[in-house]
């Protein structure tokens, strides 16, 4: 039998999120959904990629898909290979290819506002919020789930090269 789950570890879940920058933006995922943060990824070419897919990462034993965070997000200029965050969405697996993983942060549901008409047109984003670091930077709060779907619709094969390892 499970032992119950306190309410005070269950807003910790889903409260802490891992920053990270991608050219002057900050994106902020939920903790529950990061896999492992990886420091200069290594990404290898994939034949006939899609659009946004930089090639795969070797994670754990498999390989995993590495989608650009510039294209994820409609930024003007594609993302340095500084680091990498590996999501998971369920039993799927996504590499996101970013400048850097800057910290974990404490995002508050409350302190999240909404997005800004116009501002994510793929519906990647649960909302903005102040960063931690204080100041007036905005951090975008992404919805996993929602960028696993867009890479899997960019390609929908099912293989080692719609970027999720399923």
């Amino acid at each position: 039998m499970n032992a119950p789950v306190a309410p005070a570890a269950l807003v910790a879940e889903h409260t802490l999120h891992i920053v990270v920058r991608v050219g002057d933006e900050r994106f902020a995922f939920p903790v529950s959904h990061v896999e492992e943060a990886l420091d200069a990824p290594v990404v290898e070419w994939v034949p006939v990629a899609p659009a946004g897919m930089l090639g795969q990462v070797p994670h754990r034993g498999r390989m995993v898909g590495a989608w650009d965070a510039g294209w994820a997000f409609r930024l003007a200029r594609p993302a340095g290979a500084g680091a990498a965050l590996v999501l998971r969405d369920g039993p799927r697996r996504v590499a996101l290819v970013v400048d850097d993983v800057t910290e974990m942060a404490r995002i508050e549901p409350a302190d999240v506002r909404p997005v800004p008409g116009g501002a994510d047109l793929d519906g990647v984003l649960a909302g903005v919020c102040f960063s931690s670091q204080g100041g007036s930077a905005l951090v975008n709060v992404v919805r996993v789930d929602a960028l696993a779907a867009l890479c899997l619709l960019v390609s929908p094969r099912g293989t080692f090269v719609d970027g999720m390892t399923r």
